[in-house]
Parts: structure tokens; sequence; C-alpha cells
């Protein structure tokens, strides 16, 4: 059975999340902020369900291009394959990265893992939609060199892996390790939208790629995080289209064809001469985007958030020995449970029915499922956790819209 290995580490980033925001109330810092955080996993959770349906086929363009044109003909239980494996694929994530916030169109697909304001193990998991479709181009020069597919997919999960836990402030330098590693303070620089901060530090693992092509800066002022667009909005549909919708200003703003054409390319700071409004401005007056909802709306986003959590980490691990009509109903369910949080936090007048009707029709496929005779004993907890969630949202109705 092939297990996911992120659908594995799931239960663990939130264990290490938990652990981050009481260790957080010990110090000065104010590390998260709720609506700050929902946002940053439903970010997370949207680009997860995408790659269930879309990630073989850069794996099947991969193996292809490897089987037919690469080069050598490597052992992919070899420990040197995989040692090579893990330092190929970290130097082409520093070039993609570094593409992704110097190329407009990639800093327009890659932005969304930058809007948060914050910086703690939340944003790691706030991860861009669109980026998938085009970031493994990066990694073909290693299918032409003959790096297996399955060492290419293993050594770029673990890269991934390895970033959570440097999206943290709890954790200060690490003395000599800091000169080869990417590492907490290395990448709060790179998060930072100070003026000496900002485009630096691109590394996923090692650090050395930013000294050796010249990206690499230090932490020394306090890092101010973010972007310089500030999304005010804790939508994470919103949070994916609207990077896409200034590219499109920018492209019906520009003069002629070519200009056009150069508004894909250009630097994030461009903007054309008949619409230099566009180009960055007074971000600080709109930075501090927060909605004050009541207390008894966390509460129960939390509570929400557990079985959403468990759903994803299962459909994650066991993917590809589920059937797509779960994985479907699945995916469906939890972008529905993203819309309902959104809805409250913004204090919209669709919150309250969404939650209501997503509740509904739960209740109704398990009496259903129960109907027919299938009872495990995972469907009369679900049931009894949506009688709950029912009652409490009936009950507290007055302070949930």
């Amino acid at each position: 059975m092939n297990i996911n290995p992120i659908g594995v580490a799931v239960p663990l980033f939130f264990v290490l999340l938990g652990l981050e925001i009481l260790l957080a109330r010990r110090t000065t810092l104010r590390l998260h902020r709720l609506n700050d955080s929902m946002a940053d996993l439903a970010c997370g959770m949207g680009d997860q369900l995408i790659g269930i349906f879309t990630k073989a086929i850069p794996l099947a363009i991969y193996t292809l291009v490897e089987g037919r044109y690469g080069l050598l003909q490597l052992n992919s239980s070899a420990v040197a394959v995989w040692a090579a494996g893990m330092l190929l694929v970290d130097h082409q994530y520093y070039w993609y990265h570094r593409f992704s916030h110097r190329v407009n169109l990639g800093w327009a697909t890659h932005v969304v893992h930058h809007q948060s304001e914050e910086f703690n193990l939340a944003v790691a998991l706030r991860q861009p939609w669109f980026t998938q479709f085009y970031n493994w181009i990066f990694y073909l020069p290693l299918a032409l060199l003959g790096i297996p597919a399955l060492v290419w997919a293993g050594c770029y999960a673990l890269n991934l892996l390895y970033q959570f836990w440097i999206h943290t402030r709890l954790i200060d330098r690490l003395g000599p390790l800091e000169w080869v590693l990417n590492t907490p303070s290395h990448h709060r620089v790179h998060h930072g939208i100070n003026d000496e901060y900002l485009d630096r530090n691109y590394a996923g693992v090692l650090i050395i790629w930013d000294r050796l092509y010249g990206t690499f800066e230090p932490e020394q002022a306090e890092v101010l995080y973010g972007t310089r667009r500030p999304l005010r909005s804790w939508n994470p549909l919103w949070a994916n289209v609207e990077p896409l919708l200034h590219i499109a200003r920018l492209v019906n703003s520009a003069q002629g064809l070519g200009e056009r054409v150069y508004a894909l390319v250009a630097p994030p700071e461009w903007a054309p001469d008949a619409a230099p409004a566009l180009a960055k401005g007074d971000f600080m007056g709109r930075r501090g985007y927060d909605l004050d909802v009541h207390a008894t709306v966390h509460s129960y986003l939390l509570a929400q958030l557990l079985p959403v959590a468990a759903l994803m980490s299962w459909m994650l691990t066991f993917e590809q020995s589920l059937s797509s009509m779960v994985l479907t109903l699945g995916s469906l369910l939890i972008l529905w449970t993203a819309a309902g949080w959104v809805g409250l936090l913004e204090r919209r007048s669709w919150g309250f029915p969404v939650e209501l009707l997503r509740h509904s029709a739960l209740l109704f496929g398990l009496l259903l499922a129960l109907g027919q005779g299938l009872a495990p004993l995972w469907a009369f907890c679900c049931l009894g956790f949506v009688l709950l969630s029912l009652a409490f949202l009936l009950g507290k109705r007055r302070l949930l819209v």
C-alpha cells in the first residue's frame, strides 16, 4: 500500500502547532490569531485536495522524461542516489522559489504563502493552490540526469516536511548550523517585507544556495511580516484568485502587446506607466486586518477543526486505496467546512446558513448510511458530533451571526 508521508505527518503538524501555542503563552510574543490561523489551514487543505486529483500528471511526465531521455540508469534503492536526490531537489527548489518571487505570474501563485501578517507553524501550512501546476518543470533536469521518479518524489516530500519547523519565532539562532542549514532565523528574513529583507533567503533546506548565489541576508532588524499588498480577507479562494486578478489588471492597463506580455513576467513591483497606482504604495495603512467575533465562534471553530483534520489526514494517507467517489465527497465536505469558517470569521450573512446546511446534510447522510445497515463505530461517533454541533448552532445562533 502506498502511503502519503504528508498525510501521516498531519497529526504531528497539529501537535507541534498546539505546542507552539502553549509555549508562546510563556513569552510576550503574540504568535497566533485564530482567524489568521484558520485561513492558513484552509489554504493548506485546498492545496492538498487539489494535489490528490492532479499530482499524477507531473509524476507521469517526469517518469516519461526520465525513462526516455535519462542520461544515467540509477538504482532507486541506493543511499548515494537518495543523497544526490536530496541535494539536487534542494538546489532546484531554490531556483523555483526565486522565480516565484521575481516573476509576476510566479508571484501571483506563490504570494498566498506570504499573505499572513503572522509567522508561526500555521503559516507553514498556508500553501498556494496553483503552483503545483508548474513548479514540477523546475525538476525536469533531474529526470534528464536520470534521478528516478521515486527518489524525486520522496526527496521533494522530505524537502517540504523540513520546511515546516522553520516557520516559528520561538527558536533563536542555532550557532554553526546557521552557516549551512535554512533555520527559523533565516526564514523569518524571507517572510519579511522590510526593505533589506525583500527577496532574500530562498533556500529550502540548505542556506548555502543563498550564500552561493548572492541572495543571503542575516536577521538583524525586527521582521515585519506579510506582503506589500495586504489581502485583508480570511477567504482561501480569494487569497488564491485575487493575485491573478491583479495580474489581469496589469495586463489590461498596459499599452501595446509588448507591455502586456511583459506584465506577465515583470517583477512584482512593476506597474504600467498608464497605471502607476497598481505599483506598491502605502501598504502600512492597510495592514492589521482583523474582525472581532464572539468567543463562541472561536470555540465552535476549534471544535470543528478536529474532525476535519482527521478526515484530511486519513484521505491523504490512504489516497491510493480510496475510491474516486470517497475522495471527491471528502474533498467537497472539507471545502464546504472551510467556506463555513470564512462566513463566520468574516461575519457574512451566509455563514450561519452554510454551517446549518452542512450539518443537516451530514445528518441526512449518516442516517441514510445507518438505515442501510452501515453502522461502524465511527458512524455513531460522527452522528453524535453532528447532533451536538446542530444543537450548539441553534442554541448559540445570536452569538454566531
